[in-house]
């Protein structure tokens, strides 16, 4: 109880709170004890050898009060200092609540440690609750956060270069997972419809018999189509990005120093020195016919305040409180993890379908250059939409965050960790070795599962073709007559079937053979008559010797005459 709160009542010199545990009547209590005490201790004493009883006693009660009351009030004043340091609990119902105590916070903006200030308490959606109801406790579930059932239906409003599509292939993942029904643009484009707002013939229509369950492409929110087209359970979720950061990342991204003429080494800054004469040129009624501008409340234009209205701040204040009624959580990019796992929470899901792989990060040179005081008062002033959009958003985060315990940054910590070791694994290990997978054991915060290369495969990519390609091919197998768009890839032939084989008919029975009559007997062949006698070959004449010249044969008889000679 704070000293403020000490109220004498008039005339009896009393704490008028029914309260115990005031400190200063604490205090008072155990002054009056004390000085009771010194009063009966310093009282006459009879003399030596008289008896009084009635004042021996009297001086013996006196003290033993006084001691005990020194000894309640310092029992007293420790119980009011363990509830001032968050000991004791208050149980309500079903939610328990600590005292409010002065405590050092952490301020993320600067790095410091500073102490909480009554006056800095985060503005709610309803000022009158939030000033009343006590913090929660931590590790305390919010009556709100019992999760029966995760959340399917929803609608992403995905602003543009505020790192929405990180969270784009999440919802992709979410959805491919489960089957659910997207509305996905009717062409080759990333959006639905914008930079104008949706109309029917911007996405393709439902399957028949299976409704829309989520929307997550590029498109200007509008609260009437979305509620028109989507469930009426829908949950409606955005992102939001600091408005200078998101400044130069849309002059980067959009080649704006080349369309408006700039310098390339610091175009924001030669951007802001004349704004509204460079911008003029690309809105409407000009020729490039373009309802939006690239530097001044892009985010604000994507989360469908008019244009026209920007200008407005009361009428921007209005549209803001209409946002925070309509959308479960908007997130901001410079507390990703924190926001995504405050959206899990919401939406009843596992940490296993918040696993992120950073998407369209690029490096650029001033990307890190920051704006003197006078730039940024010329940026807020030209871009105030946005700034009072982020500032509001950030703040209610931070406002929910604070509702859920000390166990949420616990949760982020483990999370973050989970994260960096998935991405690493599907990053190198899934790469050298298909086959390979990782599991992640059950925790407070998520039920085991396993990651392997085909959850990877969902992590690393981006699903618009695919889920447009399934989409098209289920209403054709519906009985939708379209032919197939000329901006998908050609769909996947069905395996042709082999003809089955003819059946041969069945060889018609033959009839049985007619019994064979006995052969009749063939006559004996008649006797060839025997050939006739060749006669004998006539004797040839013996060949006439060839007559041999004498002198040959003197020459012959000569040489056998010799050889018998030699031998």
């Amino acid at each position: 109880m704070s000293p403020d709160m000490h109220q004498l009542s008039p005339g009896r010199g009393r704490c008028s709170t029914t309260s115990n545990t005031c400190p200063l009547c604490l205090h008072h209590s155990s002054s009056l004890a004390m000085s009771a005490l010194r009063r009966n201790i310093s009282a006459p004493v009879s003399k030596r050898g008289e008896t009084n009883s009635k004042q021996q006693h009297s001086l013996y009660s006196k003290a033993s009060a006084a001691v005990l009351g020194v000894m309640l009030g310092a029992v007293m004043t420790y119980i009011s200092l363990y509830v001032d340091m968050g000991g004791f609990q208050i149980t309500t119902g079903r939610r328990a609540y600590a005292l409010p105590r002065v405590s050092p916070m952490y301020d993320r903006a600067t790095g410091a440690t500073r102490t909480a200030n009554p006056s800095d308490a985060r503005v709610e959606s309803n000022p009158s609750t939030a000033a009343t109801l006590p913090t929660p406790l931590p590790d305390v579930p919010h009556p709100q956060r019992s999760c029966s059932a995760e959340r399917i239906h929803f609608a992403f409003v995905k602003v543009h270069k505020a790192g929405s599509t990180t969270p784009y292939t999440v919802f992709q993942r979410f959805g491919l997972k489960r089957h659910l029904q997207f509305v996905l643009p009717s062409n080759e484009r990333v959006d639905v419809g914008w930079p104008y707002l949706m109309k029917k013939e911007d996405y393709l229509q439902p399957i028949p018999g299976r409704p829309f369950d989520l929307l997550v492409d590029h498109t200007v929110y509008s609260r009437e189509i979305f509620r028109n087209l989507l469930p009426n359970n829908t949950v409606y979720l955005a992102i939001v990005r600091e408005p200078y950061s998101h400044l130069k990342s849309v002059v980067n991204w959009y080649g704006v120093a080349r369309k408006y003429g700039l310098k390339k080494d610091d175009p924001v800054e030669a951007l802001l020195k004349h704004p509204e004469e460079l911008d003029r040129q690309w809105l409407v009624p000009s020729k490039n016919k373009q309802p939006f501008s690239w530097t001044r409340n892009f985010m604000s234009y994507d989360l469908g305040l008019p244009i026209g209205l920007t200008d407005d701040e009361m009428y921007i204040q209005k549209y803001i409180a209409q946002l925070d009624r309509d959308f479960l959580l908007v997130m901001v990019l410079e507390y990703f993890d924190e926001s995504l796992v405050l959206l899990k929470r919401y939406m009843c899901w596992q940490l296993s379908d918040i696993l992120y792989k950073v998407q369209n990060s690029r490096k650029y040179g001033f990307k890190k250059d920051d704006l003197s005081p006078k730039m940024k008062k010329i940026h807020r002033d030209w871009s105030k939409a946005d700034y009072l959009i982020y500032e509001h958003f950030n703040r209610t985060l931070w406002g929910k965050i604070a509702k859920e315990g000390k166990g949420f940054f616990d949760e982020v910590t483990r999370f973050r960790q989970i994260n960096k070791m998935t991405t690493r694994f599907c990053d190198v290990t899934v790469v050298n070795n298909k086959t390979a997978d990782k599991r992640f054991g059950t925790t407070r915060w998520n039920n085991e599962f396993v990651i392997d290369s085909k959850f990877c495969t969902l992590l690393n990519s981006r699903h618009l073709v695919t889920l447009k390609k399934m989409h098209v091919t289920e209403l054709r197998k519906n009985g939708v007559n379209m032919p197939w768009p000329k901006w998908l890839p050609p769909p996947p032939k069905p395996p042709q079937k082999q003809p089955a084989p003819a059946k041969q008919p069945a060889p018609a029975k033959q009839p049985a053979p007619a019994k064979q009559l006995a052969p009749a007997k063939q006559p004996a062949p008649a006797k060839q008559p025997a050939p006739a006698k060749q006669p004998a070959p006539v004797k040839q004449p013996a060949p006439v010797k060839e007559q041999v010249s004498a002198k040959q044969s003197v020459k012959t008889k000569r040489r056998k005459s010799s050889r018998k000679r030699r031998h």
